[in-house]
């Protein structure tokens, strides 16, 4: 039985949650937020999808396997580890990047990997886990 009103919700929530996520991702190295908790509030939005539409929705959703998405996310996370030491500095020292008002810095490039990590890993885990079911 198909509910209309459920599958406008849903959709409308997962681009809320994701934009949620992208907002804590944003202020979260300084503030109560960060990659973790953003990858798991975007999650959330893509496992209320996959409960109203399924995990192949979820999977066209994406339009890439959810393998890759946590391999992105490792990339940027051992990128934000690795850059530090060819300026002679420690791994996972913070380097900023100013652009005018704007800094930009590894701090963040690493919050992404995990942001996108978690974010990969949690929907891989629940599209097996429907598949498995179904």
């Amino acid at each position: 039985m198909k509910n209309l009103i459920l599958e406008r919700i849903a959709n409308l929530f997962l681009y809320v949650m994701a934009g949620f996520a992208i907002f804590l991702l944003i202020r979260g190295h300084n503030r109560p937020g960060g990659g973790f908790i953003a990858g798991i509030i975007a999650a959330a939005g893509f496992l209320f999808y996959a409960i109203v539409f399924g995990s192949e929705a979820v999977l066209k959703k994406l339009h890439t396997n959810p393998r890759y998405i946590i391999g992105t996310g490792l990339l940027l996370a051992f990128l934000a580890a690795i850059i530090p030491t060819f300026s002679g500095n420690p791994p996972l020292t913070g380097l900023w990047l100013s652009i005018g008002n704007i800094h930009i810095g590894t701090p963040l490039l690493f919050d992404t990997g995990v942001f996108v990590l978690v974010t990969g890993m949690i929907v891989s885990i629940i599209t097996n886990i429907m598949d498995v079911l179904n």
